[in-house]
């Protein structure tokens, strides 16, 4: 609970300091007003970096918003934006005066314009495509405008429409059981698919509402003072929470929407609908029945929100209609229970090379439950797995935070105590100078052997700070791509709601509030963590990281703190020069850098021929092109790897997590990067 107190003072200080609205019982627009004024009354008082909210706001603002809500500009008319490009520098005066004339009227022209894509849809997938016809269909940035007319808004759905067609038709030729059809058969075949499929996500579509878009509104606002300020709806901010803690509470069942019927994928085992053996992968749920309260029709609605009614406290009874795959129907009673999202956290296997024992541990994100003290947290986690690697009598470690994109900030302070005693490991400043220390204070160190960190483009924030931390103490050798993802930023969530501070309502902003520097006194700011040995990846040439973000705060530097380096028991500069010599000229890495290049270049590709016979040209020459990539699915190292000791007897039961390891074991096993790792790991031993 530390950590929750610690986050519920430091509201308290500032709701004390300023006054904010406090809502009632208010009809909806009024609860929007409310909602967006207390946004605005705390990012102003308490965002890292108030923004001053002019006519030069009001542009970005307004850009960022139609971005959101219709990206390829498949929906709006030219006319439509010159209308609403007359408040092009009003937007500013409807954030601080709580007026929604303009979200009202970009939203209702919004679903106007859907119904008419709808019914263009219908009218022209009933003939035949004409794939002889020389004609693109744009998908570039720069190729993508509006529709000038309805006439051309139509014909660029025909085009829309034609390519789907098109993809499937190819799909059709190449299934071995229908490559001798007719072509006229394989194009109303595929176009039935389209129709049944487009048809689909516009059933989807007419069910929104209006404060399904409330949120690409208010983030056009908040993502201005920087990317990760952003408004959740209270059904957001519960997706967030059962995300960042890798556990919900339900039946531990997987669902899809097939045609508005919320269907079984997998069953989570032991779960309460695995337990109960009643309910099989492919039954379709049409009623949800709480306790006390009538059934519920989910038949058609959306998924999210039909899973939502599915969902629900531990301990609490539901009971659920399941249409079988015989076509029979039963009511089936289940208590819920809490459920493990197993990805999610921490996992650990071992590596066998040259007759030694190496171990790893993958850690996906710095998970933690701030809503239950009883929730798993990573650096327990991470406690037992390296206990358990240990006893295998490992003689280096890897971890593996590849494409971790952070979490709780806690977490990663315990984590890098591990590995070091008593220090600190990362610094964090607030707007108004003020500077906190968050140190390890256990002298204790848990594993001292050799440790190489893994990275990535998309390693960011919390994985960022121990990179930094153990590269700054001279504890890890730091292996991966040119640079982390550079986000140096802190986030809290502040309730929408003073007065019972509660986000089940009004929802949550996520407020960035802090920077974090090095215990060097750099920031991760944009620039990242420059690992010790750099390696091409497929990444290195994509336009993903914080630097690419226009409004992403600046870096800086501050003070170093003192802290006392690892005793070095590696020579940095010779371990660089032993993997350069092992890397130099090496035909994979090669060879991963001529794919990454081709890749990028493939996002450059604004148009698609829609001439069937210049379609398969292009699509032929990309993948002969692509065959020199092949090799790359296929590198396969001489390292043997296999489950600790501690997780075979779960495998007994557990078949699914067997299959899960297995599939994760088989990647690691040609996975470059870590035989490379390994090589590290026994220079450093």
């Amino acid at each position: 609970m530390k950590k929750t107190f610690v986050l519920l003072s430091f509201l308290s200080m500032c709701f004390l300091a300023f006054c904010f609205c406090t809502p009632g019982n208010q009809t909806d627009d009024t609860k929007i007003k409310t909602i967006i004024k207390n946004i605005r009354n705390t990012l102003t008082y308490m965002h890292y970096r108030p923004q001053i909210i002019n006519d030069s706001f009001s542009e970005d603002v307004f850009n960022m918003y139609f971005e959101k809500i219709d990206p390829n500009k498949r929906y709006l008319l030219q006319s439509d934006y010159e209308e609403f490009k007359k408040d092009f520098h009003n937007l500013d005066d409807y954030f601080n005066n709580q007026d929604l004339r303009f979200f009202h009227a970009t939203i209702d022209t919004l679903f106007q314009r859907y119904k008419e894509a709808k019914e263009y849809s219908e009218d022209i997938l009933k003939e035949p495509f004409d794939f002889s016809k020389d004609e693109d269909f744009p998908i570039g940035d720069d190729a993508i405008q509006y529709a000038k007319s309805k006439a051309e808004a139509k014909d660029l759905w025909r085009k829309y429409l034609k390519y789907n067609t098109l993809t499937e038709i190819i799909r059709l030729q190449e299934d071995s059981t229908k490559m001798n059809k007719p072509f006229a058969e394989l194009e109303k075949e595929a176009r039935e698919t389209v129709s049944e499929t487009i048809a689909d996500f516009f059933r989807r579509q007419a069910q929104l509402k209006k404060d399904r878009y409330l949120t690409h509104y208010i983030n056009s606002f908040t993502e201005k003072y920087d990317p990760h300020t952003s408004y959740f709806s209270p059904d957001d901010k519960d997706d967030f929470d059962v995300n960042i803690s890798g556990q919900l509470e339900g039946i531990g069942a997987r669902l899809q929407d097939k045609k508005g019927y919320a269907t079984i994928m997998e069953l989570v085992i032991g779960g309460p609908a695995w337990k109960d053996g009643q309910i099989e992968v492919g039954d379709q749920i049409t009623h949800v029945k709480q306790k006390g309260e009538d059934a519920v029709n989910i038949v058609g609605m959306l998924l999210d929100e039909a899973i939502r009614h599915i969902r629900g406290k531990k301990g609490t009874e539901v009971t659920l209609t399941v249409k079988k795959k015989d076509g029979t129907s039963k009511d089936v009673k289940l208590i819920r229970d809490v459920i493990e999202q197993d990805e999610v956290f921490a996992r650990s296997a071992i590596i066998e090379d040259g007759g030694n024992k190496y171990g790893i541990i993958y850690l996906p994100e710095f998970y933690t439950n701030f809503n239950d003290r009883n929730g798993r947290d990573p650096s327990d986690d991470i406690t037992k797995e390296i206990n358990e690697l240990k006893k295998e009598n490992i003689k280096g470690l890897i971890f593996d935070i590849r494409y971790n994109g952070g979490g709780s900030l806690e977490e990663v302070v315990e984590i890098a105590g591990l590995f070091i005693p008593k220090g600190p490991i990362v610094q964090v400043k607030r707007s108004d100078g003020q500077l906190r220390i968050h140190e390890d204070k256990d002298p204790s160190v848990l594993y001292d052997g050799p440790l190489v960190i893994m990275v990535n483009e998309l390693s960011a924030s919390a994985s960022e700070i121990l990179a930094a931390a153990m590269q700054d103490y001279g504890r890890a050798v730091i292996v991966g791509s040119h640079k982390t993802f550079g986000k140096g930023t802190v986030q809290t969530f502040i309730p929408l709601d003073q007065r019972t501070f509660n986000p089940d309502e009004y929802g949550a902003l996520k407020l960035t509030i802090q920077k974090f520097y090095r215990v060097n006194g750099g920031s991760t700011q944009l620039r990242g963590v420059t690992p010790d040995i750099v390696m091409t990846d497929l990444l290195t040439y994509a336009d993903i990281s914080e630097s690419n973000s226009h409004d992403a705060l600046p870096w800086d530097q501050i003070k170093p703190v003192k802290f006392e380096p690892w005793s070095q028991t590696f020579d940095l500069d010779m371990v660089k020069a032993k993997s350069e010599a092992r890397l130099k000229n090496h035909a994979y890495l090669g060879l991963i850098d001529k794919a990454a290049r081709y890749y990028q270049d493939l996002d450059k590709i604004d148009r698609i021929p829609l001439n069937i016979e210049k379609f398969k040209a292009d699509r032929k020459n990309r993948e002969e092109f692509a065959k020199q990539f092949d090799s790359l699915e296929v590198y396969k190292t001489k390292l043997k790897i296999s489950s600790p000791a501690f997780e075979l007897p779960k495998f007994e039961n557990d078949t699914v997590l067997r299959e899960r390891r297995k599939d994760w074991h088989k990647n690691l096993s040609n996975d470059f990067y870590l035989e490379e790792s390994v090589n590290i790991l026994k220079d450093i031993s």
